[in-house]
């Protein structure tokens, strides 16, 4: 009887569709000591279909021809002050919630964790907005969509690449009419229980629970994002790019998902019939447009996503020559994010004390003179190997 669904676990996503499409509900997703969520089989329950390993959409690839590529924005500034970027998802979500369907996205719980839910209503949408920077819980939400789906109920489902793949993965490969997926550029997932863990030690500063927590906060621009967290006692505190802990060591890759740093779902590989993303580079691309209040990069996979694109309310679309300026200010797109140096290092103290706030910045600081020294040295005999090889 099996007891996971990888022999290799670092190949799983932690996408939930495993446990999505188990017959027997044998399968649940539980946190290894890094925080990360990983199927664990009830042993007791398992009928050795093997379907959880045998449909798992890891590894799985899919090249598709280049997309159409677009920059825009929603022009109700209102909307774009809450949105991530421009506003682009609002516009999907609400055209899908007044044709009488359902949205699927991400929120924060009561618990401050992610998870993916349905909405039925534009209220509710505004819980979806802006970037969750964790890999949210989705095996349930897979699970419902695919259902709504099949009763001929319009679904829009957004979610990571790899969460898409996984409810196609659901739908046994079908792309159903009522179905539109959008996905977004991944720079990868940081570890739920890291964030957990930062949240408690914001706590012990202030003295009060974290009640409300935002990743991307526009107060001091789209480009300069911030992220703010509010507490019961009314305390407020927020962070950069650059002073946030939990973020600075999130875009360094400190503590990313390890699948992540092996992730083909770029570019043409990518899912659903819409990407989404920030147009970085827009003062290059488009200076006219840019006025820091957000601007979306949109690739457009389907003629399903240009369809339903085009019938939106309220955008303004242009067209994006080509990928290649976009190469440079967007990294994600085409490669997956390489591990921190200090990986390692940070979930061995990590597994010690906790998020530390002192011990992240040792890890962050750039490397001194010794350790580039010795890296030099380790990296010296497959330089010179390849000298050798090329006969110089």
């Amino acid at each position: 009887m099996r007891v996971t669904v990888l022999s290799d676990p670092t190949r799983c996503t932690g996408c939930g569709a495993c446990q999505s499409i188990c017959p027997k509900q044998a399968i649940r997703m539980e946190p290894d000591a890094e925080g990360f969520l990983y199927p664990v089989v009830n042993s007791g329950l398992c009928i050795s279909c093997d379907r959880c390993e045998k449909r798992c959409p890891s590894g799985r690839v899919q090249v598709r021809p280049d997309p159409q590529i677009l920059g825009g924005q929603i022009k109700n500034r209102a909307i774009r002050q809450v949105s991530s970027s421009g506003g682009i998802f609002t516009a999907l979500a609400t055209r899908t919630i007044r044709q009488g369907g359902v949205v699927f996205g991400t929120i924060l719980n009561d618990s401050l964790a992610a998870e993916t839910v349905g909405i039925f209503s534009e209220e509710g949408l505004s819980d979806l907005r802006g970037s969750k920077y964790l890999q949210s819980l989705s095996a349930d939400a897979i699970r419902e969509a695919a259902n709504l789906v099949h009763k001929g109920v319009q679904v829009l489902f957004s979610g990571t690449p790899c969460q898409v793949a996984g409810l196609y993965v659901k739908l046994d490969g079908a792309h159903p009419a009522n179905l539109l997926t959008v996905d977004f550029v991944c720079h990868g997932t940081p570890s739920p229980g890291v964030f957990s863990a930062y949240l408690k030690t914001l706590e012990k500063l202030h003295g009060s629970r974290v009640v409300r927590f935002s990743f991307r906060d526009k107060r001091l621009g789209w480009k300069d994002f911030s992220t703010v967290a509010q507490f019961e006692n009314g305390d407020t505190e927020s962070g950069t790019q650059t002073t946030d802990p939990f973020l600075r060591g999130f875009l360094q890759n400190l503590y990313l998902r390890p699948s992540c740093h092996d992730c083909h779902l770029r570019y043409d590989k990518l899912p659903a019939d819409i990407t989404i993303a920030d147009l970085w580079g827009a003062d290059m691309i488009c200076p006219e447009r840019d006025d820091d209040s957000g601007l979306s990069m949109i690739l457009v996979h389907s003629d399903e996503g240009a369809s339903y694109l085009a019938a939106c309310e309220g955008l303004d679309l242009f067209p994006i020559a080509h990928a290649d300026p976009l190469r440079r200010v967007n990294p994600s797109l085409f490669e997956p994010s390489r591990p921190h140096r200090n990986r390692e290092r940070f979930f061995r103290s990590y597994a010690r004390e906790g998020f530390s706030f002192d011990r992240l910045n040792r890890l962050l600081a750039p490397p001194g003179r010794l350790e580039r020294a010795l890296d030099r040295l380790r990296r010296a005999p497959g330089a010179l190997a390849r000298r050798l090889q090329h006969g110089r």
